[in-house]
């Protein structure tokens, strides 16, 4: 085979590939194993039909169309290996001329390539790292969020509800007078003020003195769930049985034994401090990762490809419905609550595709400018990683798993990414700031 590369415009090439007569024999020959299989003869046992029998049966036509498929992916892949080529979608073939027994054969194809990324600075860059601290706000805020969880609800002998409290109610909602699903219940408690309940129905329930009645009526939102309901108005007789407080508990050294091992409060403070502490640090950190990959990103030019584009697309919304099943939704569900089309939602993640697609395509041009490579012993540390988190014993039945499944490369890939997304940190400046108070 001989081969021509022809670059098009943007990240296109045209690749010319011509087989001689005696590769397209060959070809023939690897077809005619896989035809004889498929053809049955009358006095000859499938599998066993000589060539030239079958030929003369069936017509010489009958082994070109596996024919052509074996050339053409041979030649591409050879074609796509000489020129080190990286597509990143299928090719389109142009097939004008007649695959023919003995004769030369040309096809093109036109194939879409990994974009030229110009890299700029990446190394000796100077990004801010927001030094890591604990506010006294941030001590206070974790109590208070200690308290409310340490709460308890308890009768009050107001004689009004109001906003804040807790009632605990029957209700039955009708539409047009009728009862309708899930719209009535008994004993039911709810925080007036929460928003929980349908826009309106908690407001009227201010003010509602103890065993007494009302009919409150509200109007359906739009983006109610039930679309039978949506718009509509309705009516709720509801009664009132009991008023609820919280009583939240003082924050004193009898608190502080009750949520933990500890004999002070200043012993509680001191273990918030640190657990804030490791949660600033860790946020700080990560910050500054991504810093300082958006900086050698915003340095480097390159012409993002729609086809990557719409792929990352369509990545982030299978991520998404996967993320939507472990909550108990489908993606259905979601586009019909949101009144959305799944074009829309995919659309929706195009800001975010296009960085993706940008980091990765910089990341992976440093690796290659810097030679960065993931090794065998990497890939089997991420294996017992990986391992560990999905609980199999076995991290080398895992690796073959995702070997045979086509998704092992997905992990060495996204090795390679880490391992240059740290090189480029380990060349970068620190400069360490104070964090700023809102």
């Amino acid at each position: 085979m001989q081969f021509n590369l022809e670059k098009l415009e943007q990240n296109f090439v045209m690749v010319e590939v011509t087989v001689e007569p005696k590769e397209i024999e060959d070809a023939l020959a690897e077809s005619y194993k896989i035809v004889v299989n498929k053809v049955n003869l009358p006095g000859f046992r499938k599998g066993h039909i000589p060539r030239q029998i079958l030929e003369a049966q069936c017509g010489k036509t009958v082994l070109y169309e596996d024919a052509l498929d074996i050339i053409v992916s041979k030649g591409y892949y050879k074609a796509v290996e000489q020129f080190g080529l990286e597509p990143i979608d299928q090719p389109k073939l142009d097939i004008n001329e007649p695959f023919e027994e003995g004769k030369t054969f040309i096809f093109k194809a036109k194939i879409e390539v990994l974009p030229e990324v110009k890299l700029g600075q990446y190394k000796g860059l100077e990004v801010e790292k927001v030094k890591a601290t604990v506010t006294e706000s941030e001590i206070e805020e974790r109590l208070k969020s200690l308290q409310e969880r340490h709460a308890e609800l308890v009768v009050s002998d107001k004689k009004q509800i109001e906003k804040g409290d807790f009632s605990v109610i029957d209700f039955e909602g009708y539409v047009d007078g009728k009862a309708f699903a899930g719209g009535a219940a008994q004993g039911y408690s709810l925080e007036i003020g929460s928003g929980s309940f349908i826009p309106g129905f908690e407001e009227q329930l201010i003010g509602m003195s103890l065993e007494t009645s009302k009919d409150i009526i509200v109007t359906f939102p739009e983006d109610y769930p039930n679309k039978e309901l949506t718009g509509k108005e309705a009516t709720f007789k509801v009664t009132l049985h009991e008023i609820k407080v919280k009583e939240i508990p003082i924050i004193d050294d009898e608190f502080a034994k009750s949520v933990g091992n500890f004999e002070t409060v200043d012993q509680l403070k001191n273990d918030l401090r640190e657990k804030i502490l490791a949660m600033n640090e860790r946020e700080t950190e990560t910050n500054y990762s991504d810093a300082v990959i958006n900086a050698a990103v915003e340095k480097a030019t390159v012409e993002l490809p729609e086809t990557m584009i719409k792929q990352e697309m369509e990545d982030l919304l299978h991520r998404f419905e996967h993320n939507l099943a472990y909550q108990g939704l489908t993606l259905e569900k979601y586009l019909d609550y949101t009144q959305k089309t799944s074009e829309q939602v995919k659309e929706d993640f195009r800001p975010e595709a296009i960085k993706r697609v940008k980091t990765d395509l910089i990341l992976n041009s440093v690796a290659k400018e810097e030679k960065i490579e993931v090794t065998d012993a990497e890939v089997d540390q991420k294996m017992q990683e990986l391992a560990a988190m999905y609980e199999q014993k076995n991290p080398e039945k895992l690796k073959k798993d995702l070997e045979k499944n086509g998704r092992l490369a997905g992990v060495k890939q996204a090795i390679l990414l880490e391992k240059t997304a740290d090189f480029i940190k380990e060349q970068t400046t620190v400069k360490l700031v104070e964090k700023v108070e809102k």
